[in-house]
């Protein structure tokens, strides 16, 4: 069985030889950040943004970059190249590394850790984007003051937490309300409805993270005239709503046909806003520039 070769401080390493120090304040105390984006033909998908946005939750909680950027983007090549991957999650991750003595400061002069793993990606089915998720309100609050609830933390539990509630019930995603009563956002996505023709996502200032898959939405639903706004959004208007969908690297565009056993709209994922942004956004996917 050929094990993957994963990118670790500058070198290629195998995942059975692997070796991460038990002290690394990623693996103690959640001390990192990380981002994950789709690769397709073996090109990943809005590249830069990616990039950009993990220098800036590096910079939130104060890590330095080990790397410039072209070096990363050589590292992320490198690692799907050896692993002889096209169709790919790459998740890269940095942390604050192994501190010289224990506490929560940060040392002076710290080592961050910084790892490239690639792994196959293969299409959700297409029963899953006709079926639609069905989501649950989680009972967790999204800290919309906190800088975390920006940015890919390491410590990911809040996330955990709401999607393991939404399995016990039966559900395939938990939606998650901020601290001001206000709708957030998914335990692993983002989300929209459609109300009245318009488009509406709560904005970032709700506590969210900025989806590069959100961005992305955003942008296709200008270029085919569809209105569209961020603001704060409250919960009951996901009653009112004619449709929801929800968004990340990994499903792309996902329907919601229930929350909390309500069904969303007519409670089926019929021809849509949410189908016709899907098929412009796998337009995308196959013209990576």
């Amino acid at each position: 069985m050929r094990h993957r070769l994963i990118y670790l401080n500058g070198r290629l390493v195998g995942e059975n030889t692997l070796h991460i120090s038990a002290l690394d304040r990623g693996f103690t105390l959640g001390d990192g950040v990380f981002d994950t984006m789709r690769a397709v033909g073996g090109r990943v998908f809005r590249l830069e943004d990616h990039l950009s946005r993990l220098e800036c939750a590096a910079r939130t909680i104060g890590i330095q970059m080990p790397v410039e950027s072209p070096e990363l983007v050589r590292a992320i090549s490198t690692v799907l190249e050896a692993n002889r991957l096209a169709d790919a999650l790459v998740r890269v991750t940095l942390s604050r590394g192994v501190p010289a003595e224990r506490g929560l400061l940060p040392p002076a002069s710290p080592s961050p850790s910084l790892i490239v793993i690639a792994t196959a990606f293969t299409e959700y089915p297409r029963e899953w984007y006709e079926k639609g998720y069905r989501t649950v309100t989680s009972q967790i609050r999204r800290n919309a003051s906190s800088p975390l609830s920006r940015i890919k933390s390491c410590n990911y539990l809040d996330s955990v937490l709401a999607r393991m509630e939404a399995s016990v019930l039966g559900a395939e995603e938990a939606i998650l309300i901020n601290t001001s009563g206000d709708l957030a956002c998914g335990a692993s996505s983002n989300v929209f409805l459609v109300r009245g023709g318009t488009l509406v996502t709560p904005s970032l200032e709700s506590g969210i993270l900025d989806g590069i898959t959100r961005r992305t939405v955003l942008e296709l639903a200008a270029q085919l005239g569809f209105a569209h706004s961020q603001r704060p959004v409250r919960p009951e208007e996901m009653d009112l709503a004619q449709e929801i969908f929800v968004t990340n690297t990994a499903v792309g565009i996902m329907p919601v046909v229930a929350i909390d056993g309500r069904p969303v709209g007519r409670g089926s994922t019929d021809p849509s806003l949410s189908a016709l942004l899907r098929e412009a956004y796998s337009e995308l996917l196959t013209h990576i520039d």
